[in-house]
């Protein structure tokens, strides 16, 4: 999907990591829904095709929506870090609470993963909703708005 999309596979991957640790039927507070994390009553008309906001937990339909909303934040923002802050819902505020930061770190650990180079076994990326509750201070602000 990625490459049909024109989205680097490993964008996706990360996104994926950081937002739902893979679990397709991960849920938030404030209804963002599957492996990306799409806010369902945000994007109901992309699953209209699908049969319905039910088929965010189904992984490819979830996916591809995920994969279609990633590519219209990145082309609306013009960069793909501030795309990042707009899949999050973070476009209009100060702060992203680091989700850029920690999705473009996953997603260089996935490359250098895919491109075969070796990698610390005990390298994490903390997903959003870990770094959003963390004591660090860290807002959670970001998380309430997906």
């Amino acid at each position: 999907m990625g490459n049909r999309a024109k989205v680097e596979p490993t964008l996706i991957l990360a996104i994926m990591a950081i937002e739902s640790r893979f679990n397709p039927f991960a849920q938030s507070a404030v209804g963002a829904q599957g492996l990306m994390q799409v806010m369902t009553r945000v994007h109901d008309d992309k699953y209209e095709a699908f049969g319905g906001t039910l088929a965010a937990f189904d992984p490819v339909t979830n996916l591809r929506v995920g994969v279609q909303v990633l590519k219209e934040c990145i082309q609306r923002a013009g960069s793909l870090e501030e795309g990042l802050r707009y899949y999050v819902g973070a476009a209009n505020l100060a702060d992203d609470t680091g989700y850029a930061a920690r999705v473009l770190a996953e997603h260089d650990l996935l490359k250098s993963v895919a491109t075969g180079r070796a990698v610390p076994a005990n390298t994490t990326i903390r997903p959003l909703r870990e770094a959003a509750s963390a004591p660090s201070g860290e807002s959670a602000q970001v998380a309430l708005l997906r």
